[in-house]
């Protein structure tokens, strides 16, 4: 099974056991990615219109309240990340302190991940401090580049286009294993020089988990290929 089915498959599933914020984020996920595959993208567009039927007749409700939200980002990772996806639409200005709160109480990493992001969308201008496995990172959001115009993420993804092409499931196994780095990295940013290391250690690791020790061969071999052309330019 490739890649796009296998997501396919989980966003399906979590439909089908009204786990519908956990299949909210896969398809944000996913669709948020500079590339996707014509047939892909119009199964997630299907799948959005399924989810939003689902939740409709399950009497899902559109907009919980504030209050209620930021209820959930002290609750279990579950309920965190479900908060956290649902924030990300708010007006985040209106409840930093909150926010702050969460963040500098070791939350559960995805969910911080989607509120540093949204925070750096929305441009808010306040310091934060983000506390993850004892470790405190300070920053202002709106001196963060959203991940999707990251300029080293995108250089990233485009040195994975130039190493594995050729094997579409290792190439979409790697894109998914970097986007997932690229937020758990936050909230540092990938800068130019960093995309080399971030693209092989992706790649490398998406042919560890298929066991693809072709694929594994062939992105040494272009990698080394690739590495030796920039040093001749240089």
């Amino acid at each position: 099974m490739g890649y796009y089915e296998e997501i396919v498959s989980e966003i399906r599933t979590a439909i089908d056991e009204h786990r519908y914020e956990d299949a909210r984020f896969l398809l944000k996920r996913e669709l948020s990615m500079p590339y996707i595959p014509e047939d892909a993208e119009a199964e997630f567009h299907e799948l959005e219109k399924d989810l939003r039927y689902a939740s409709e007749e399950g009497h899902e409700p559109e907009e919980a309240p504030l209050a209620v939200l930021l209820g959930m980002l002290k609750g279990k990772p579950e309920a965190q990340l479900a908060a956290a996806y649902r924030l990300q639409e708010r007006n985040l200005r209106s409840c930093t302190s909150e926010i702050q709160e969460f963040l500098n109480c070791n939350p559960f990493p995805e969910a911080a991940a989607l509120l540093i992001e949204a925070l750096a969308e929305q441009e808010v201008g306040e310091e934060f401090v983000y506390t993850r496995d004892g470790i405190e990172y300070t920053f202002w959001p709106d001196a963060i580049t959203p991940i999707t115009r990251s300029p080293g993420f995108l250089e990233a993804l485009s040195l994975l286009e130039q190493w594995v092409s050729r094997n579409p499931s290792l190439l979409e196994t790697a894109k998914s294993l970097l986007v997932h780095e690229a937020y758990m990295n936050l909230p540092l940013s990938y800068e130019k020089e960093d995309a080399e290391q971030a693209a092989y250690q992706a790649a490398a690791e998406a042919a560890d988990l298929l066991g693809d020790r072709a694929g594994r061969s062939e992105l040494a071999k272009n990698y080394e290929a690739w590495k030796e052309r920039k040093r001749s330019c240089a």
